[in-house]
């Protein structure tokens, strides 16, 4: 008896039910997970970077001397300023902006600038990583450069690796390398105000001296600041 029971039973749950299976099961939504930055995209970014500014370096050697003209036919990018001394383009990289500048005076190329900045924040090191990345092929292509600093305005983080991108950021900590080629001086720079900021600035052989003040440090795009 026991056993015809359980056959019965077993026959009943192996049959088609269809009111049970009227309505369908409901599709659960996606989960909302925050997703570590992927290491292999990470690292070809960085070499987009890295490539980048060398072709915008090559590009400054190659037009030292000419005018806007001729830099307009050789840059890409949206043309965001057209002056007398100056030509900015805007463009982007990834998830973030980048600004190069051309400054001329009496119509020849003097000096350029090229700016990465961080939009949005992917991780609190990766420009950390792009600087380290740059700077390493900027000694392949020049050397081991001749100023080689890391500067601490701040130390609060200083015992904290994994957070000096903040420290960048909010600037309590600072990078700077500086190279001199025959052709003028190489600088590269991470810093921060809001956002951080990775900078390439390449002078001609005698811009510095011709500028005899110390406003030779500002910066090539002043925007940047209100950016």
């Amino acid at each position: 008896m026991r056993y015809l029971l359980g056959a019965a039973l077993l026959l009943f749950l192996s049959e088609p039910n269809h009111e049970i299976l009227a309505d369908p099961i409901p599709t659960l939504p996606t989960p909302n997970i925050d997703i570590p930055f992927d290491d292999n995209t990470e690292a070809t970014t960085q070499i987009m970077v890295a490539q980048e500014v060398l072709t915008f370096l090559l590009t400054a050697q190659s037009y030292w001397g000419h005018n806007q003209t001729a830099l307009r036919e050789a840059v890409t990018g949206e043309l965001v300023r057209d002056d007398q001394g100056t030509l900015i383009y805007s463009h982007s990289l990834g998830d973030h902006a980048v600004l190069e500048g051309y400054e001329f005076r009496d119509g020849s190329l003097i000096r350029s600038q090229y700016l990465f900045i961080q939009r949005p924040i992917n991780r609190f090191n990766e420009f950390i990583d792009y600087y380290s990345a740059v700077k390493q092929v900027l000694i392949e292509s020049y050397g081991r450069p001749t100023q080689d600093q890391v500067l601490w305005e701040n130390d609060l983080y200083q015992p904290l690796p994994d957070y000096w991108g903040v420290a960048v950021m909010i600037g309590y900590l600072r990078y700077v390398a500086t190279w001199e080629t025959s052709e003028g001086t190489i600088t590269l720079s991470l810093t921060g105000d809001r956002h951080s900021k990775l900078t390439i600035d390449y002078c001609r052989r005698g811009f510095l001296e011709h500028e005899q003040t110390a406003a030779v440090a500002a910066p090539l795009i002043p925007m940047l600041e209100s950016s």
